[in-house]
């Protein structure tokens, strides 16, 4: 029996659960994680045929998927807690209080303290601090990214969605000219890439799904968006898109359990 038939199977016979949420039925690529509501354990459905058999369903009308970078399609050495340390190291300097800011990621940092800066009449200061945090960030990954590695499967996912006739985008936090020479280096496929130099919100805010959109004339109803993060997951969601959230196996808590995506892999080649 295909997989995907066996699974909506196995969550047709517990829809009556009344205690099972849509997200604990959901397949997770190969896995149905009946366990997470006490059910029996995990089972193991391999895919007929391998991971080259065919597309995953969620994909098959897509005339665009948009693609997280880091984590997602390539893996890079960057240290998020450094850059979180660096912006606020840098933040605290323009007099604003860094506490509130100790759980945000860098560039929500940064975003928090330049609208801080704002709203007390600092215009100036708060494009210099954007402009500094920005050039510090950029610094830092094109060091952490000189040594990217493609993540497993993403060429062929990448060519088989190119064969049919789907667009690809990058949509990615990171620098513009670090993310163009991980693409380059590695040979990614893509037609589009929106890095954070592009947009004046990023991530989970959709206007990096947006810009793709109004650029291809596509309806958010015939576009994925694909990340490792709840972040990319929200940002397709506000977009009005499909989503698919990758939770990596080297993650032991998931990342999506607050933000539920319409699909949650393991591996970004389950989606084939």
């Amino acid at each position: 029996m295909h997989r995907q038939a066996y699974l909506s199977s196995c969550c047709a016979k517990n829809a009556d659960k009344k205690h099972l949420t849509t997200s604990t039925r959901y397949p997770i690529g190969g896995w149905y994680l009946g366990w997470l509501a006490g059910m029996p354990p995990l089972l193991w459905v391999p895919p007929k045929g391998g991971y080259n058999a065919g597309m995953h369903a969620i994909l098959d009308d897509a005339e665009a998927v948009l693609f997280d970078l880091d984590g997602t399609l390539v893996e890079t050495d960057i240290d998020f807690s450094k850059l979180r340390a660096a912006s606020l190291q840098l933040i605290a300097e323009y007099g604003i209080d860094t506490a509130p800011l100790q759980q945000l990621d860098a560039l929500g940092a940064v975003e928090q303290a330049v609208n801080a800066l704002r709203e007390a009449g600092k215009e100036q200061e708060s494009i210099e601090l954007r402009q500094r945090a920005f050039a510090r960030l950029q610094a830092m990954e094109m060091a952490y990214c000189a040594s990217p590695r493609p993540v497993r499967g993403v060429y062929d996912l990448l060519h088989a969605l190119r064969s049919r006739g789907a667009r690809i985008g990058i949509i990615t936090r990171n620098d513009r000219e670090v993310s163009l020479r991980t693409l380059n280096t590695l040979q990614i496929p893509y037609d589009l890439l929106v890095s954070r130099d592009d947009v004046r919100q990023v991530k989970p805010h959709p206007e990096h799904v947006q810009v793709v959109l109004q650029q291809w004339d596509i309806a958010p109803a015939r576009c994925v968006v694909v990340g490792d993060y709840w972040m990319d997951v929200e940002a397709g969601k506000a977009a009005g898109c499909r989503t698919v959230g990758i939770w990596r196996l080297d993650v032991p808590i998931n990342p999506f359990r607050h933000h539920p995506p319409d699909l949650l892999v393991r591996e970004l080649r389950e989606l084939l």
